[in-house]
């Protein structure tokens, strides 16, 4: 299910119980996008911290995710190796910008915000991520909402554009 409040695209304040947050949704075009950015411990390696949430994390998480209708779940792995030629770049092209040093943003597409208090409150979450303190510096994590629109798929094709 999908978001549908009246009115125009930026109407349908939502607010979430035990969030303590509000937001717009963009009236109910589009799944909404809850990303948490996560940094490894400095005393970890890159390789590391990276194996828990690509192997061991899905297997237990998945099932749970399934249940309380998460509709989407990825991971976006940034390797310091992958950032030199970007950083380099943007030194010479936009000086004041910033190339993230974050370790993986961890992406899922909700129907609606009442699906994160389910997977957090269910039973099986705290095994599935019993290992995440172990190495991930929760003291640095970025927690954003949002909805992502879609203009050119990976097919190739180009989609809600107003041309």
């Amino acid at each position: 299910m999908m978001h549908d409040f009246p009115g125009n695209i930026w109407s349908g304040i939502y607010h979430v119980r035990g969030f303590g947050f509000r937001g717009v949704v963009p009236g109910g075009q589009y799944p909404l996008k809850y990303t948490v950015t996560h940094y490894r411990k400095p005393e970890h390696r890159h390789e590391a911290p990276i194996k828990r949430p690509v192997e061991e994390h899905p297997p237990p998480a998945i099932p749970i995710f399934k249940k309380h209708g998460v509709l989407a779940y990825s991971l976006f792995i940034t390797p310091a190796s992958l950032n030199g030629a970007p950083k380099q770049e943007m030194e010479k092209t936009r000086p004041t910008w910033d190339v993230a040093d974050y370790d993986r943003i961890i992406e899922y597409t909700l129907s609606d915000m009442q699906v994160i208090p389910k997977v957090v409150s269910d039973p099986d979450w705290r095994a599935a991520i019993a290992n995440e303190k172990a190495d991930v510096d929760t003291k640095k994590a970025l927690l954003s909402v949002g909805y992502s629109p879609p203009y050119l798929l990976e097919i190739g094709e180009a989609v809600n554009l107003s041309t």
